[in-house]
This record gives C-alpha cells, structure tokens and sequence, in this order.
C-alpha cells in the first residue's frame, strides 16, 4: 500500500468528503440566506458509485485512515442510509474509521442506523443552547431536535461525541461558559472554533473572537489541562479539572495549524482541496476524471500523489481569504 506524502513529507491519511452543498439551514457564518448561493446540479456532483470508488482508492491503495463526510448538510442528501452500507462494507475490507459532521437537525431518526454500520466518531454542529439565538444564527427553529439528537447519540454511546461552536463576538460569545457547563459531566468535547472568513459569508473583524480569548474565559471559571501526545491535530485539546468532558479550541486563523496538516478534502464539486482556503489552482476535478474510462485507478493514485506537491506550507492572509469569492463553505464543508 502506498502512503500519501507531500514535499514537506507530512503523511496524509485524514479524508473528508463533501457529500452535497445543500443545507436544511442558512447559518449566517457559512450559509447566509441572502447572499443567494447557486446549488450545484446533480449532474456536477459525484455518484454514490463515484464516491465509493474514490474511498477504495484513498483507503485500499493510498493509506489513507479517516474517512469524514460533510456537506452542506449530508443527511439532506436522498439515498444515504444505503450509501453508508456500502461504506460499510468498505470499511471491513479495508481498515479505516469513519466520521460523519452534521447539523444534527435530520439526525435522530437514523441515529440507530449509523450505529449498526459502524460510524466511529460523530460531530453535531450547535452554535446556541437559546432557542431564539440558535432560530437567529441558523434561520429556523430546530434547537429541540437537535438537543434530542445529543441525547440520543449519548444513550447510543457515540464517542468521541464532539460538538462544534463557531464562536462569534457579540453574537454568542457570551455563552461559552454555558457550553462548558453543558457537557463539563458528560463524554461530550466541546470544540470552540475562530469565526473563518470565505467569499460569500460577510466575515468582518468585529465579529471575530481569537482562541486565546476564547480560552481566558472559560480558565475565568474552570480549570483545563492540555491533552498531549496526539499529531495532526487541528483542535487543541483540554480536560476539565473535575470534570470529565472536554474543552478544545480551532484556531484556524490566529494560530493556523498548516505545517502540521495531515487532511485533504474532495468538495461537494468533486474538486480535491489540498487546503481548506486553497484557490482551484492545481486542484484535481474528479468529476471528469471518473468520466474518463481511459484512467485506471493507477492513473488516479498517480494524480493524487503528484498533486500534493503542491499543498501549501501556510494559508493566505485574512484579506486575500476575502478575496476567494469561489471558496464556498456549503461546498467545501465543515
């Protein structure tokens, strides 16, 4: 089996694919209603069987480990209960966890489903505990079903379970304690993610709250104590003195993480992102690569390997983020 490296000789066994651009919600920080984002077509997305060929190749031939799928929101996608079945039978033939993202809206009817097929780890994106905040920040009004999601997952014994919480000033950051106070005696991690900017998303520094900030004020009140030992982590981890749930914090824009990067991503356009922020330079379209009977999946593990020599050691500056109008959070994924 190969290994994916690139020339900073960082191995990349962590995938995360972007099932669909469509979202069940129009969060201000990636899905503003009224910037009006064009949808793909279906025909510019890929297949389930384009999918599952692609999870061969990474998992069967390029050691790749972690499978995550994200959207938009995944669950919106028709069909899905069958495709992770066949995920599933991929994944006994060939070793590697699987992860699912999602807004944990569609979530608890299927919860027992995706346990049956193995899903290892589970993200439940949740950025308010009020429900007139949660209506404000995600358009509708689904705090309920969603906090009836967790419970679910809970007594199903997902874990790690992982809540994620873009955390923005003056609009919820006043309830980072709360959060804390949420899971502090669960198995839940809390993860506390910087506010990102991306093309279409209004991103303005007034809005914008650092890490270091983040973690001062939940040290104003609670004890944590650094989580080490793991590489390639993009979340820096805490447990809580006492406690036993745990604090992270994504500090993707004040203390970027790039050098230490093992992710590679395959957007909802079927572009392969060798970085959350990269412009399309160089990036593979696997749309017309699958089309292409003439490719074996030799060709492809070559053209995945060669386009890795082109993953950047460090992201863009904040104002040339600004810039990359096709940079699309609802394609790329969370």
């Amino acid at each position: 089996m190969q290994t994916l490296t690139d020339n900073y000789n960082r191995v990349h066994d962590y995938l995360r694919i972007s099932l669909t651009d469509k979202c069940n919600l129009n969060c201000i920080y990636c899905n503003p209603a009224k910037n009006h984002i064009k949808k793909l077509q279906q025909d510019e997305v890929l297949s389930y069987e384009e999918l599952l060929r692609l999870i061969s190749i990474f998992t069967g031939r390029l050691g790749v480990k972690k499978i995550r799928f994200t959207g938009g929101e995944p669950l919106v996608r028709k069909g899905i209960i069958n495709f992770f079945q066949n995920v599933y039978l991929l994944k006994k033939q060939f070793g590697f966890t699987t992860g699912l993202t999602t807004n944990g809206t569609l979530l608890e009817e299927i919860l027992p489903d995706l346990k049956e097929l193995g899903l290892d780890k589970l993200n439940i994106s949740m950025d308010s505990l009020n429900p007139v905040r949660f209506k404000y920040i995600t358009g509708k009004d689904n705090l309920e079903s969603v906090l009836r999601a967790v419970n679910k997952a809970i007594k199903l014994g997902f874990s790690p379970l992982k809540l994620n919480v873009v955390v923005m000033k003056n609009v919820n950051d006043d309830e980072i304690i709360n959060f804390v106070d949420f899971i502090k005696d669960t198995n839940l991690n809390v993860r506390f993610i910087e506010f990102m900017p991306f093309g279409n998303n209004n991103w303005n520094q007034n809005e914008f709250i650092r890490f270091d900030e983040i973690k001062n004020i939940v040290e104003s009140q609670y004890v944590l104590k650094e989580i080490t030992g793991t590489k390639n982590l993009v979340a820096k981890d805490f447990a809580i003195e006492g406690h036993s749930g745990i604090v992270s914090f994504i500090s993707s824009i004040s203390n970027h993480f790039c050098s230490s990067c093992n992710r590679l991503r395959i957007d909802a356009e079927s572009r392969m992102k060798l970085c959350l922020f990269s412009n399309r330079n160089n990036e593979l379209k696997f749309k017309d690569i699958l089309s292409n009977s003439d490719y074996s999946d030799e060709d492809i593990c070559s053209m995945i390997e060669k386009s890795l020599h082109f993953k950047p050691i460090v992201h863009p500056e904040i104002d040339e983020l600004l810039k990359l109008q096709e940079n699309n959070m609802l394609s790329i994924g969370g």
